[in-house]
């Protein structure tokens, strides 16, 4: 009996303080928002997987990365925030200044425009390399079918 209050006890103890040091949702402001892109036909359409950097005045920097839908939310403390995003190395990094109220919303959508900048190709030096590997992947599976084939 002795052992179970005692087991209560710190139970009590520990719930108490971890409701102490977990930061209340009731005094935290939510930044959230769509990233999009418009394709060369004028198409609007999500951009998937860009960064989202929250850097406010005394917290460290909040980051996020958008949904396959282009989505992205975080929680942040009241404040005023310099919110970038960017998805490199094919489109032109945005921010914008943004003052968020006590446990309010904030909706900022971004455009991000195609950069142009090519995506980088391993180096040449690795290609042959890869060519090998590639060549004895092949070689495998063409071995393990055969012999399956036989088998049957």
């Amino acid at each position: 009996m002795k052992h179970k209050s005692v087991i209560l006890v710190v139970l009590v103890a520990l719930s108490a303080f971890a409701f102490t040091i977990m930061p209340s949702h009731a005094s935290m402001s939510v930044i959230r928002g769509t990233i999009s892109w418009f394709d060369q036909y004028g198409n609007l359409h999500p951009l998937a997987w860009a960064q989202v950097t929250a850097t406010g005045e005394i917290e460290a920097p909040t980051v996020t990365s958008s949904t396959t839908d282009g989505v992205y939310m975080m929680w942040v403390a009241p404040g005023t925030y310099d919110l970038s995003v960017s998805l490199d190395p094919g489109f032109v990094p945005q921010s914008q200044m943004v003052t968020v109220p006590d446990g309010g919303a904030v909706v900022v959508d971004f455009e991000l425009q195609p950069s142009g900048k090519p995506i980088p190709e391993y180096p040449s030096a690795v290609q042959p390399v890869m060519l090998v590997v590639a060549t004895l992947a092949a070689a495998a599976v063409l071995r393990r079918r055969r012999l399956t084939s036989t088998h049957n």
